[in-house]
């Protein structure tokens, strides 16, 4: 931001993958070169950084996470180091920050927004403590289980560093008055190795660089207000991620437009009403917005923006769930994270201070005529506490207790539900305009079984049927590219209860079957020093008959082929120039990590690391399978070896 940019301070009121088998490996991070610097900065050793020097530029950091099967993984990051050409270290992370990253499957968190000394930067430690980690998965019934992270060898899970060297021709470079960009993208799935039985996680965490951010992600900026410029439409945060309130991770400024939405201490506004409506709010104000990165020059752009006490404050109790049933003005809820307030009616048991604690067990949620209800993106208007409908997605604010069984309730009679969007996935079972109907497989990650639809109709006949979901399509939403057999991804909102047909209102669409496979492989028990039987620039064929041959699979929306049925082999190659590509070798045993944009130069240093010695112990791939060729066009590719 420059100095000279006119700003208002504001002063008194100015304006499974497969279920039974799970893939250890990486842990995915995306970086983008913005500029050229100098190489005689000074480092700075690892202390907190200055938020502006005269030779500095600023480093927007990113984070965020692929689809996998876990309802929680909240870990902490420790520390993040950036090494330069020179070998100067700069310390970005000015505390611990708590992440959990199955709640970033959709959307990216911007992690720190700080001056950093100019320079070329050339990899990247990340310290990650596993101690009071929070990890839980399905169990077999379709409930919660907590699991504890353990190494190669079973022993529990502490603190582990891991470091990554950029692609060459992708280094981070920071000069000054740009910003350049680092994008983590952790891959969960391809992370762990899940063992119900032992309620174990068997963590093989790997950080790997690619070229540019995760596509189709919406992100959010979380911070403290600073000022806003309601001449030019945006606003300054000091970034706090995620739910750390304690310390910045720089400043950052935020964009809006005419059809941004605002939602200020529970009230709907819209484009520059709002922004001046957020300019009589006090300095240091909780704000939250969510939106898009310009992949050009890193201009956030806010969509939809929360503010006030009720964006998402520690100082009273409120939780995020998802609607299990509904009679009358009681709601049940399950995948529930729920954050106490300090000196709150319930005793938090194992909740941790600034990301809460996520519940094995369902919440009831009272509600009432005196609930403030409001919908994510709503410009205007006001909505009633009868519309919350089973399956939508929600945040609500109000006060905890238990009841005499000793249950968790949350009377929020005088408080504040919030509808977000919410996550469907299922399998096309007929298409026309306007609308589709779906044989769901879950809603927000969680078995239609455990829904209750009762009361979600106009009449019983019309209540939501799981097994023909049907789903209205927004204005420019191409239902044709979703024929019957299609599986889809869909964001929107339930229905308002008892006004179903449609059950949901869907504003985005996504057809997993084109371009969204996945392929992985293991060679158990320790690997095999010769997987492929051809490699070559343009392509590895991948052996999986000969002894030992990979268990794994590869998955097209919900259809799963097993390796064992390509009996001639698989082919992997490079996916289109257009396309995002990265391609990896993790080193387990000496926790190195080589990231490749170009394949040739990949398969180049893969052949020279088997050796003969070597073993290759897993492969993760995502991108595309034709069928007919049996060949799977990699995006991302990444290869395990044991040294």
């Amino acid at each position: 931001m420059s100095d000279a940019t006119a700003r208002t301070r504001h002063s008194g009121g100015v304006p499974g993958f497969l279920h039974n088998l799970r893939f250890a490996a990486l842990a995915l991070i995306a970086v983008l070169a913005a500029a050229c610097g100098g190489e005689d900065a000074v480092p700075v050793g690892g202390g907190p950084l200055p938020n502006a020097c005269a030779d500095c530029g600023t480093a927007l950091l990113t984070v965020t996470d692929a689809p996998g099967d876990f309802q929680s993984y909240a870990i902490d990051i420790t520390s993040l180091e950036l090494v330069k050409l020179n070998g100067a270290v700069v310390e970005t992370l000015p505390a611990t920050t708590r992440i959990d990253f199955a709640g970033l499957v959709d959307l990216g968190e911007v992690l720190s927004a700080r001056q950093i000394p100019a320079g070329v930067y050339v990899s990247a430690t990340l310290r990650v403590d596993y101690t009071n980690a929070e990890i839980m998965v399905e169990d077999e019934a379709g409930g919660s289980l907590a699991v504890a992270p353990v190494d190669a060898a079973g022993v529990p899970l502490r603190e582990v560093e891991l470091t990554v060297r950029l692609d060459e021709r992708n280094r981070l470079v920071i000069s000054p008055q740009r910003i350049s960009h680092l994008s983590f993208d952790l891959n969960l799935e391809a992370s762990n190795t899940v063992d119900l039985a032992a309620a174990t996680v068997t963590v093989s965490p790997f950080i790997v660089a690619s070229v540019v951010p995760p596509a189709e992600r919406d992100w959010r900026v979380r911070g403290r207000l600073r000022d806003v410029d309601t001449a030019a439409g945006s606003y300054t945060v000091q970034v706090r991620p995620f739910h750390h309130h304690q310390h910045s991770t720089g400043e950052l400024e935020v964009h809006t437009t005419v059809a941004t939405a605002f939602e200020i201490d529970g009230v709907a506004y819209s484009g520059a009403a709002g922004l001046a409506q957020l300019a009589t709010l006090a300095d240091g104000t909780l704000v939250i917005a969510f939106g898009s990165l310009d992949t050009s020059d890193y201009r956030f752009t806010a969509q939809r923006v929360l503010a006030g006490e009720r964006a998402d404050e520690l100082r009273r109790d409120h939780l995020a769930g998802t609607v299990l049933s509904r009679s009358g003005d009681t709601l049940v809820l399950g995948g529930v994270r729920l954050h106490w307030a300090p000196g709150g009616n319930v005793a938090a048991e194992g909740y941790h201070r600034h990301h809460g604690r996520y519940l094995t067990m369902p919440v009831t949620l009272q509600v009432g005529p005196g609930t403030i209800v409001t919908r994510a993106g709503q410009s205007g208007g006001s909505l009633v506490s009868g519309i919350i409908s089973v399956g939508q997605r929600i945040q609500a604010f109000g006060d905890v207790s238990r009841d005499g069984t000793g249950q968790l309730v949350m009377d929020a009679t005088a408080g504040l539900v919030r509808l977000n969007y919410t996550r469907l996935v299922g399998m096309v079972t007929a298409s026309e305009p306007g609308k589709v109907t779906l044989d769901l497989h879950s809603i927000h990650g969680l078995r239609p079984a455990r829904f209750d639809f009762a009361g979600t109709g106009m009449t019983v006949t019309d209540d939501a049927d799981p097994d023909a979901y049907e789903v209205a399509a927004g204005a420019g939403l191409n239902t044709a590219a979703l024929p019957a057999g299609a599986y889809t991804r869909v964001f929107g909102f339930v229905a308002p209860f008892g006004l179903a047909p449609p059950d949901f209102n869907a504003t985005t669409l996504v057809d997993y079957s084109a371009s969204r496979a996945s392929l992985g492989a293991v060679w158990l028990p320790d690997g095999v020093v010769m997987p492929f039987n051809a490699m070559s620039a343009t392509g590895l064929t991948l052996d999986t008959a000969f002894p030992p041959s990979p268990v794994g699979a590869i998955r097209v929306g919900g259809v799963v082929i097993g390796l064992d049925t390509l009996v001639t082999g698989l082919t992997l190659t490079p996916a289109g120039e257009d396309m995002r590509r990265s391609y990896v070798i993790a080193h387990r045993g000496s926790w190195r990590i080589e990231t490749f944009s170009d394949f040739g130069e990949f398969v180049a240093a893969l052949q020279l690391a088997l050796d003969g010695q070597t073993r290759l112990y897993k492969l993760v791939a995502y991108g595309s399978f034709d069928g007919p060729a049996v060949s799977f066009g990699t995006r991302q590719l990444l290869v395990v070896l044991n040294d």
